[in-house]
């Protein structure tokens, strides 16, 4: 049996997981994620996620990031309440940008990358 997911991790540890696989949902709002975004990240903004929270991967643990940890911490609680494992960055975008850890901006709705993309930060 998996050891369990921690309700939140630190940035190293998120980027572990997703060099790994896991998968970044980005639960910001639009002009947020247009002004920087986690390359490959789903986009699912908060408000949208109890009706949308069944288009997520079941398959691996999800990484739940915002801007600074709160709404991702609150995602997470809820997608954990609906059987999904995730896990949510603390300090979210803004400490993964203070880490150094690759970024990109401009629009981009839905997923940055198709399934079966190499995940960020496997290099």
């Amino acid at each position: 049996m998996a050891a369990p997911v921690a309700l939140e991790v630190e940035v190293d540890a998120a980027r572990n997981l997703i060099a790994a696989g896991a998968p970044v949902l980005d639960v910001r709002d639009a002009d947020e994620r247009e002004q920087v975004r986690i390359e490959g990240s789903i986009w699912i903004p908060v408000e949208e996620l109890s009706d949308r929270w069944r288009e997520l991967p079941v398959d691996s643990t999800l990484v739940v990031q915002c801007a600074a940890g709160s709404r991702s911490f609150r995602a997470t609680k809820f997608l954990r309440e609906k059987g999904l494992v995730a896990t949510s960055m603390i300090g979210g975008i803004s400490a993964w940008e203070a880490r150094g850890f690759p970024t990109t901006n401009g629009s981009a709705r839905g997923s940055d990358t198709g399934a079966g993309s190499p995940p960020v930060g496997a290099s």
